[in-house]
């Protein structure tokens, strides 16, 4: 995870678009957790493989891109 984070920022209070990520996650943790207690049936498949690639995108994606959409926030909010 540090390595994907490439915020100049390191706590999460000043961060809005990397707490909608988070919960976000939180959110697709509960399905996944949800969906493996299921019966391997055909709509519960699909929704697994749905997570799951959000899941990892999460953490290759979503973080470096809200990090540095954030990082553009912060530096236009500094120029003044």
């Amino acid at each position: 995870m540090p390595l994907t984070d490439l915020s100049k920022l390191r706590g999460v209070q000043f961060r809005p678009l990397s707490k909608i990520a988070f919960f976000i996650f939180v959110a697709n943790f509960l399905i996944l957790m949800q969906i493996g207690a299921k019966h391997v049936e055909t709509p519960f498949i699909e929704v697994g493989q749905i997570s799951t690639v959000l899941y990892f995108a999460h953490f290759f994606i979503i973080v470096p891109v809200v990090s540095i959409i954030e990082n553009s926030l912060v530096e236009l909010a500094t120029k003044k």
